[in-house]
Protein backbone atom coordinates (compact mmCIF):
# COMPACT_ATOMS: atom_id res chain seq x y z
CA UNK A 1 0.00 0.00 0.00
CA UNK A 2 3.13 2.46 -0.08
CA UNK A 3 2.09 3.40 -3.50
CA UNK A 4 -1.07 4.66 -2.56
CA UNK A 5 0.42 6.53 0.09
CA UNK A 6 2.55 8.02 -2.06
CA UNK A 7 -0.18 9.15 -4.52
CA UNK A 8 -2.16 10.72 -2.09
CA UNK A 9 0.83 12.33 -0.96
CA UNK A 10 1.02 13.82 -4.34
CA UNK A 11 -2.48 14.79 -5.22
CA UNK A 12 -2.60 16.13 -1.55
CA UNK A 13 -0.23 18.92 -3.27
CA UNK A 14 -3.44 19.96 -5.07
CA UNK A 15 -4.63 22.12 -1.54
CA UNK A 16 -1.45 24.40 -1.98
CA UNK A 17 -2.46 24.93 -6.21
CA UNK A 18 -4.25 27.64 -6.73
CA UNK A 19 -6.64 27.94 -10.16
CA UNK A 20 -4.77 30.00 -12.33
CA UNK A 21 -7.57 31.74 -13.88
CA UNK A 22 -8.39 33.42 -10.78
CA UNK A 23 -4.86 34.17 -9.89
CA UNK A 24 -4.31 36.01 -13.02
CA UNK A 25 -7.46 37.84 -12.44
CA UNK A 26 -6.32 38.84 -8.71
CA UNK A 27 -8.56 37.15 -6.70
CA UNK A 28 -6.55 37.10 -2.93
CA UNK A 29 -5.87 33.75 -2.20
CA UNK A 30 -7.83 32.34 -4.81
CA UNK A 31 -9.55 28.82 -4.30
CA UNK A 32 -7.14 25.71 -5.08
CA UNK A 33 -7.62 22.70 -7.71
CA UNK A 34 -8.47 20.22 -4.40
CA UNK A 35 -10.95 22.98 -3.38
CA UNK A 36 -12.97 22.84 -6.65
CA UNK A 37 -12.46 19.20 -6.74
CA UNK A 38 -14.39 18.83 -4.40
CA UNK A 39 -17.42 20.80 -4.82
CA UNK A 40 -17.40 19.83 -8.56
CA UNK A 41 -17.83 16.08 -6.91
CA UNK A 42 -20.81 16.91 -4.47
CA UNK A 43 -22.28 19.12 -6.62
CA UNK A 44 -22.64 16.95 -9.42
CA UNK A 45 -23.45 14.17 -7.16
CA UNK A 46 -26.61 16.53 -5.87
CA UNK A 47 -27.66 17.40 -9.11
CA UNK A 48 -27.49 14.27 -11.07
CA UNK A 49 -30.28 12.97 -8.95
CA UNK A 50 -32.77 15.12 -10.91
CA UNK A 51 -31.73 13.52 -13.97
CA UNK A 52 -35.09 11.99 -15.45
CA UNK A 53 -32.78 8.66 -16.54
CA UNK A 54 -31.04 7.53 -13.50
CA UNK A 55 -27.00 7.90 -13.54
CA UNK A 56 -24.18 6.27 -12.13
CA UNK A 57 -23.77 8.67 -9.06
CA UNK A 58 -20.32 6.48 -8.03
CA UNK A 59 -19.29 7.14 -11.71
CA UNK A 60 -19.89 10.47 -11.68
CA UNK A 61 -18.02 11.31 -7.85
CA UNK A 62 -15.31 9.50 -9.21
CA UNK A 63 -15.09 11.26 -12.19
CA UNK A 64 -15.29 14.70 -10.58
CA UNK A 65 -12.86 13.91 -8.43
CA UNK A 66 -10.22 12.38 -11.02
CA UNK A 67 -10.82 15.07 -13.78
CA UNK A 68 -8.03 17.32 -12.26
CA UNK A 69 -5.51 15.02 -11.05
CA UNK A 70 -3.58 15.85 -13.56
CA UNK A 71 -2.74 19.26 -13.16
CA UNK A 72 -0.40 17.87 -9.66
CA UNK A 73 2.05 17.93 -13.01
CA UNK A 74 0.79 19.91 -15.64
CA UNK A 75 -0.35 22.82 -13.83
CA UNK A 76 -3.66 24.65 -14.33
CA UNK A 77 -3.79 24.69 -18.34
CA UNK A 78 -7.06 27.63 -18.75
CA UNK A 79 -8.33 27.74 -22.27
CA UNK A 80 -6.14 30.99 -22.61
CA UNK A 81 -2.59 29.49 -21.92
CA UNK A 82 0.03 30.70 -24.39
CA UNK A 83 -2.01 33.64 -25.77
CA UNK A 84 -2.53 36.68 -23.27
CA UNK A 85 -0.45 39.90 -23.48
CA UNK A 86 1.62 41.12 -21.33
CA UNK A 87 0.03 44.23 -20.70
CA UNK A 88 -2.08 43.98 -17.40
CA UNK A 89 -4.92 46.02 -18.96
CA UNK A 90 -5.38 44.05 -21.93
CA UNK A 91 -5.40 40.90 -20.44
CA UNK A 92 -7.93 42.04 -17.62
CA UNK A 93 -10.07 42.79 -20.74
CA UNK A 94 -9.24 39.87 -22.73
CA UNK A 95 -9.97 37.27 -19.71
CA UNK A 96 -13.42 39.35 -19.23
CA UNK A 97 -14.55 37.08 -22.15
CA UNK A 98 -15.09 33.84 -23.75
CA UNK A 99 -12.47 32.78 -25.88
CA UNK A 100 -14.05 32.31 -29.25
CA UNK A 101 -11.09 30.75 -31.81
CA UNK A 102 -11.10 29.31 -34.74
CA UNK A 103 -12.09 25.83 -35.34
CA UNK A 104 -9.05 24.69 -36.37
CA UNK A 105 -7.05 26.33 -33.75
CA UNK A 106 -9.18 24.85 -30.94
CA UNK A 107 -9.17 21.56 -31.70
CA UNK A 108 -4.89 22.27 -32.45
CA UNK A 109 -4.61 23.51 -28.84
CA UNK A 110 -6.83 21.11 -27.34
CA UNK A 111 -4.91 18.07 -28.64
CA UNK A 112 -1.68 19.51 -27.09
CA UNK A 113 -3.66 20.06 -23.72
CA UNK A 114 -4.76 16.73 -23.83
CA UNK A 115 -1.57 15.00 -24.61
CA UNK A 116 0.36 17.18 -21.58
CA UNK A 117 -2.10 16.26 -19.15
CA UNK A 118 -2.26 12.79 -19.78
CA UNK A 119 1.59 12.49 -19.83
CA UNK A 120 1.09 13.85 -16.70
CA UNK A 121 -1.60 11.85 -15.37
CA UNK A 122 0.27 8.60 -16.67
CA UNK A 123 3.05 10.11 -13.82
CA UNK A 124 1.08 10.57 -11.09
CA UNK A 125 -0.67 7.17 -11.14
CA UNK A 126 2.78 5.24 -12.43
CA UNK A 127 3.19 3.59 -9.20
CA UNK A 128 -0.45 2.45 -8.56
CA UNK A 129 -2.05 -1.39 -9.05
CA UNK A 130 -3.07 -2.01 -12.39
CA UNK A 131 -6.32 -2.14 -11.15
CA UNK A 132 -6.29 1.37 -10.06
CA UNK A 133 -4.44 2.58 -12.98
CA UNK A 134 -7.19 1.85 -15.17
CA UNK A 135 -9.68 3.02 -13.33
CA UNK A 136 -8.70 6.66 -13.04
CA UNK A 137 -7.23 6.83 -16.15
CA UNK A 138 -10.41 5.40 -17.49
CA UNK A 139 -12.68 7.84 -15.67
CA UNK A 140 -9.89 11.11 -16.38
CA UNK A 141 -10.42 10.01 -20.67
CA UNK A 142 -14.56 9.67 -19.98
CA UNK A 143 -13.95 13.12 -18.50
CA UNK A 144 -12.09 14.40 -21.92
CA UNK A 145 -13.97 12.62 -24.56
CA UNK A 146 -17.71 12.67 -22.96
CA UNK A 147 -18.05 9.32 -23.68
CA UNK A 148 -20.39 8.23 -21.46
CA UNK A 149 -23.50 10.33 -20.24
CA UNK A 150 -21.67 11.17 -16.92
CA UNK A 151 -18.51 11.97 -18.03
CA UNK A 152 -20.93 14.68 -19.98
CA UNK A 153 -22.62 15.61 -16.99
CA UNK A 154 -19.32 16.03 -14.95
CA UNK A 155 -17.52 17.86 -17.63
CA UNK A 156 -20.46 20.42 -17.87
CA UNK A 157 -21.02 20.66 -14.26
CA UNK A 158 -17.25 21.17 -13.99
CA UNK A 159 -17.69 24.60 -16.31
CA UNK A 160 -21.31 25.31 -13.80
CA UNK A 161 -18.88 25.00 -10.55
CA UNK A 162 -16.55 27.55 -12.00
CA UNK A 163 -19.45 30.00 -12.68
CA UNK A 164 -20.94 29.71 -8.81
CA UNK A 165 -17.30 30.51 -7.95
CA UNK A 166 -16.57 33.64 -10.00
CA UNK A 167 -20.22 34.74 -8.87
CA UNK A 168 -18.99 34.60 -5.33
CA UNK A 169 -16.10 36.60 -6.22
CA UNK A 170 -17.55 39.01 -8.15
CA UNK A 171 -21.15 38.92 -7.72
CA UNK A 172 -23.40 40.69 -10.35
CA UNK A 173 -21.51 43.79 -10.60
CA UNK A 174 -21.31 44.79 -14.41
CA UNK A 175 -18.43 44.73 -16.35
CA UNK A 176 -16.13 41.78 -14.24
CA UNK A 177 -14.71 38.75 -15.49
CA UNK A 178 -17.46 36.52 -14.38
CA UNK A 179 -19.40 37.81 -18.06
CA UNK A 180 -16.56 35.24 -19.46
CA UNK A 181 -18.08 32.42 -17.33
CA UNK A 182 -21.18 33.14 -18.24
CA UNK A 183 -20.47 32.87 -21.87
CA UNK A 184 -18.40 29.47 -21.72
CA UNK A 185 -21.65 27.93 -19.89
CA UNK A 186 -23.86 29.39 -22.49
CA UNK A 187 -21.67 27.88 -24.95
CA UNK A 188 -20.77 24.41 -23.88
CA UNK A 189 -23.61 23.60 -21.03
CA UNK A 190 -26.61 21.76 -23.09
CA UNK A 191 -27.69 18.78 -19.95
CA UNK A 192 -31.45 20.36 -19.25
CA UNK A 193 -31.11 19.77 -15.14
CA UNK A 194 -27.49 21.80 -15.86
CA UNK A 195 -29.28 24.75 -17.36
CA UNK A 196 -32.31 25.12 -14.93
CA UNK A 197 -29.68 25.22 -12.53
CA UNK A 198 -27.89 27.76 -14.53
CA UNK A 199 -31.56 29.68 -14.86
CA UNK A 200 -31.95 29.33 -10.87
CA UNK A 201 -28.18 30.96 -10.41
CA UNK A 202 -29.40 34.01 -12.56
CA UNK A 203 -32.29 34.75 -10.39
CA UNK A 204 -30.39 34.46 -7.28
CA UNK A 205 -27.58 36.62 -8.28
CA UNK A 206 -29.16 39.22 -10.42
CA UNK A 207 -32.96 39.00 -9.59
CA UNK A 208 -31.72 39.07 -6.03
CA UNK A 209 -34.56 35.92 -5.63
CA UNK A 210 -33.90 33.76 -2.98
CA UNK A 211 -32.99 30.26 -3.70
CA UNK A 212 -33.73 28.33 -0.43
CA UNK A 213 -32.42 24.66 -2.16
CA UNK A 214 -29.28 23.92 -3.95
CA UNK A 215 -28.15 27.11 -4.42
CA UNK A 216 -27.61 28.26 -0.86
CA UNK A 217 -26.80 24.85 0.04
CA UNK A 218 -23.51 25.15 -2.18
CA UNK A 219 -22.69 28.36 -1.37
CA UNK A 220 -22.69 27.74 1.93
CA UNK A 221 -20.40 24.68 1.01
CA UNK A 222 -18.52 26.73 -0.37
CA UNK A 223 -17.42 29.15 3.20
CA UNK A 224 -15.52 25.43 3.65
CA UNK A 225 -13.42 25.90 0.69
CA UNK A 226 -11.62 28.73 2.99
CA UNK A 227 -12.69 27.78 6.13
CA UNK A 228 -9.33 26.04 7.85
CA UNK A 229 -9.35 23.17 9.96
CA UNK A 230 -9.58 24.36 13.73
CA UNK A 231 -7.03 21.40 14.96
CA UNK A 232 -4.26 23.14 12.89
CA UNK A 233 -4.51 26.43 14.07
CA UNK A 234 -5.09 25.64 17.25
CA UNK A 235 -1.59 24.09 17.20
CA UNK A 236 0.18 26.93 15.34
CA UNK A 237 0.01 25.86 12.09
CA UNK A 238 1.12 28.23 8.89
CA UNK A 239 -1.55 28.00 6.15
CA UNK A 240 -3.06 24.93 7.01
CA UNK A 241 -5.14 22.79 5.66
CA UNK A 242 -9.03 24.00 4.89
CA UNK A 243 -12.05 21.33 5.81
CA UNK A 244 -12.71 20.91 1.85
CA UNK A 245 -8.90 20.40 1.10
CA UNK A 246 -9.12 17.38 3.92
CA UNK A 247 -12.64 16.11 2.59
CA UNK A 248 -10.86 16.02 -1.09
CA UNK A 249 -7.96 13.66 -0.05
CA UNK A 250 -10.64 12.06 2.29
CA UNK A 251 -12.50 10.77 -0.43
CA UNK A 252 -9.31 10.24 -3.17
CA UNK A 253 -8.34 7.58 0.19
CA UNK A 254 -11.93 6.26 0.90
CA UNK A 255 -12.09 5.08 -3.09
CA UNK A 256 -8.62 3.22 -2.99
CA UNK A 257 -8.44 2.13 0.66
CA UNK A 258 -12.52 1.08 0.24
CA UNK A 259 -12.20 -0.71 -2.75
CA UNK A 260 -9.95 -3.39 -0.93
CA UNK A 261 -13.08 -3.98 1.46
CA UNK A 262 -16.00 -5.72 0.97
CA UNK A 263 -18.11 -2.52 1.17
CA UNK A 264 -20.97 -0.28 -1.00
CA UNK A 265 -18.30 1.95 -2.66
CA UNK A 266 -21.06 4.53 -3.44
CA UNK A 267 -22.22 4.84 -0.38
CA UNK A 268 -18.43 5.24 0.73
CA UNK A 269 -17.80 7.75 -1.43
CA UNK A 270 -21.00 9.60 -0.42
CA UNK A 271 -20.08 9.26 3.40
CA UNK A 272 -16.73 10.72 2.54
CA UNK A 273 -18.14 13.73 0.45
CA UNK A 274 -21.00 14.14 3.48
CA UNK A 275 -19.24 13.96 6.44
CA UNK A 276 -17.40 17.23 7.19
CA UNK A 277 -20.02 19.94 6.02
CA UNK A 278 -21.61 20.25 8.95
CA UNK A 279 -18.62 21.94 9.92
CA UNK A 280 -19.56 25.33 8.50
CA UNK A 281 -21.55 26.00 11.67
CA UNK A 282 -20.33 23.36 14.19
CA UNK A 283 -16.52 23.77 13.40
CA UNK A 284 -13.76 21.82 12.90
CA UNK A 285 -12.30 20.69 15.69
CA UNK A 286 -10.79 17.24 17.43
CA UNK A 287 -12.17 15.42 20.52
CA UNK A 288 -8.95 16.18 21.93
CA UNK A 289 -8.72 19.65 21.35
CA UNK A 290 -11.48 20.50 24.10
CA UNK A 291 -9.38 18.34 27.14
CA UNK A 292 -6.30 19.73 26.50
CA UNK A 293 -5.68 21.57 29.67
CA UNK A 294 -2.43 22.44 30.22
CA UNK A 295 0.42 24.83 27.87
CA UNK A 296 2.32 21.83 27.89
CA UNK A 297 -0.59 19.69 26.09
CA UNK A 298 -0.83 22.30 23.41
CA UNK A 299 3.14 21.70 23.07
CA UNK A 300 2.53 18.27 22.55
CA UNK A 301 2.91 16.28 25.59
CA UNK A 302 0.32 13.26 26.44
CA UNK A 303 -3.13 14.35 27.11
CA UNK A 304 -5.19 11.04 28.58
CA UNK A 305 -8.90 10.97 27.82
CA UNK A 306 -10.88 8.86 30.24
CA UNK A 307 -13.52 6.66 28.78
CA UNK A 308 -16.45 8.43 30.46
CA UNK A 309 -14.95 11.65 29.30
CA UNK A 310 -14.67 10.68 25.72
CA UNK A 311 -18.46 9.29 25.52
CA UNK A 312 -19.00 12.50 27.41
CA UNK A 313 -17.91 14.99 25.06
CA UNK A 314 -18.69 12.65 21.51
CA UNK A 315 -22.53 12.93 22.65
CA UNK A 316 -21.80 16.72 22.91
CA UNK A 317 -20.28 17.02 19.74
CA UNK A 318 -22.76 15.08 18.00
CA UNK A 319 -25.63 17.06 19.17
CA UNK A 320 -24.19 19.83 17.87
CA UNK A 321 -23.55 18.86 14.64
CA UNK A 322 -26.47 17.12 14.14
CA UNK A 323 -28.08 20.16 14.51
CA UNK A 324 -26.08 22.19 12.53
CA UNK A 325 -26.61 19.62 9.65
CA UNK A 326 -30.28 19.65 10.13
CA UNK A 327 -30.17 23.42 9.40
CA UNK A 328 -27.51 23.11 6.75
CA UNK A 329 -29.57 20.96 4.64
CA UNK A 330 -33.16 22.48 5.60
CA UNK A 331 -34.57 23.45 2.67
CA UNK A 332 -33.06 20.95 0.58
CA UNK A 333 -35.63 17.91 -0.99
CA UNK A 334 -37.29 15.35 1.75
CA UNK A 335 -34.95 12.89 0.18
CA UNK A 336 -31.95 14.17 -0.67
CA UNK A 337 -31.61 15.76 3.29
CA UNK A 338 -32.43 12.10 4.37
CA UNK A 339 -29.79 10.72 2.66
CA UNK A 340 -27.43 13.30 3.74
CA UNK A 341 -27.96 13.18 7.90
CA UNK A 342 -28.17 9.36 7.71
CA UNK A 343 -24.81 8.86 5.47
CA UNK A 344 -23.42 11.31 8.28
CA UNK A 345 -25.08 9.68 10.85
CA UNK A 346 -23.61 6.03 10.14
CA UNK A 347 -20.42 7.47 9.99
CA UNK A 348 -20.62 9.79 13.31
CA UNK A 349 -21.95 6.96 15.31
CA UNK A 350 -19.78 3.99 13.36
CA UNK A 351 -23.33 2.25 12.57
CA UNK A 352 -22.25 -0.10 9.45
CA UNK A 353 -19.14 -1.47 7.90
CA UNK A 354 -19.59 1.23 5.76
CA UNK A 355 -19.78 3.92 8.28
CA UNK A 356 -16.98 2.70 10.81
CA UNK A 357 -14.63 2.68 7.66
CA UNK A 358 -15.16 5.83 6.45
CA UNK A 359 -14.54 7.32 10.15
CA UNK A 360 -11.20 5.72 10.54
CA UNK A 361 -9.95 6.91 7.03
CA UNK A 362 -11.11 10.25 8.09
CA UNK A 363 -8.48 9.93 11.30
CA UNK A 364 -5.84 7.83 9.21
CA UNK A 365 -6.03 11.48 6.38
CA UNK A 366 -5.91 14.01 9.37
CA UNK A 367 -2.98 11.98 10.88
CA UNK A 368 -1.14 12.33 7.40
CA UNK A 369 -1.42 15.41 7.47
CA UNK A 370 -0.64 16.00 10.77
CA UNK A 371 2.66 13.94 9.94
CA UNK A 372 3.37 16.28 6.52
CA UNK A 373 3.33 19.21 9.16
CA UNK A 374 5.56 17.49 11.74
CA UNK A 375 8.15 16.54 8.96
CA UNK A 376 8.08 20.16 8.09
CA UNK A 377 8.60 21.13 11.93
CA UNK A 378 9.50 19.36 14.57
CA UNK A 379 8.21 21.19 16.75
CA UNK A 380 4.79 20.15 15.53
CA UNK A 381 2.85 17.85 18.50
CA UNK A 382 2.79 15.20 17.01
CA UNK A 383 2.69 12.36 19.65
CA UNK A 384 -0.58 13.68 20.91
CA UNK A 385 -1.62 12.43 17.25
CA UNK A 386 0.62 9.49 17.33
CA UNK A 387 -1.38 8.06 20.70
CA UNK A 388 -5.11 9.25 19.54
CA UNK A 389 -5.29 7.69 16.11
CA UNK A 390 -4.61 4.31 17.72
CA UNK A 391 -7.84 5.36 19.81
CA UNK A 392 -10.18 5.21 16.83
CA UNK A 393 -7.96 3.38 13.89
CA UNK A 394 -9.15 -0.55 14.68
CA UNK A 395 -9.79 -1.76 11.07
CA UNK A 396 -6.74 -4.39 10.19
CA UNK A 397 -6.23 -2.58 6.24
CA UNK A 398 -6.17 0.80 8.01
CA UNK A 399 -3.83 -0.35 10.92
CA UNK A 400 -1.50 -1.38 7.90
CA UNK A 401 -1.28 2.06 6.39
CA UNK A 402 -0.98 3.89 9.90
CA UNK A 403 2.38 2.03 10.13
CA UNK A 404 3.53 2.58 6.54
CA UNK A 405 2.44 6.31 7.26
CA UNK A 406 4.78 6.20 10.30
CA UNK A 407 7.51 4.41 8.71
CA UNK A 408 7.28 7.12 5.83
CA UNK A 409 7.60 10.06 8.41
CA UNK A 410 8.73 9.03 11.59
CA UNK A 411 11.83 7.50 12.86
CA UNK A 412 11.65 4.26 14.36
CA UNK A 413 14.01 4.98 17.01
CA UNK A 414 12.17 8.01 18.38
CA UNK A 415 8.91 6.03 17.71
CA UNK A 416 9.89 3.14 20.11
CA UNK A 417 11.94 5.48 22.42
CA UNK A 418 8.75 7.72 23.15
CA UNK A 419 6.12 4.43 23.43
CA UNK A 420 8.64 3.81 25.97
CA UNK A 421 7.99 6.62 28.07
Amino acid sequence: MEEILDFLIKAGSLKKMPRTGFVWLGIKEPETIAQHSYRVALMNWILSLKEKKKMDVKKVIRISLVHDLCEVYAGDMTPYWGLLPDDPKERLEMLKHYLHLPKALKMKRDRVKHKKEKKALLKLIEGLGQKEKKEIMGYWMDYETSKSREGRFVKQGDKVEALLQALEYWGSTPDTPVMGWWEEVGAVVNDPVLKDFLAKLKKYFYGKNEDPGEINFLIKIGRLKIMPRSGWVSRGVEDPETVVEHAFLMALAVWLLGAKKRLNQEKILKMALAYEICEIWAGGGTPNDKLIREKNDVLGQRSKIFKKEKEKLFLKDYKKEKKALEELTANLGLSLKKELIGLWDECKRQKTFEGAFVNQVYWLTTYLQALQYYKANKKFPIWGWYEQVRQYIYDPLLLEFLKIEEKKFLSSKVAADHDQE
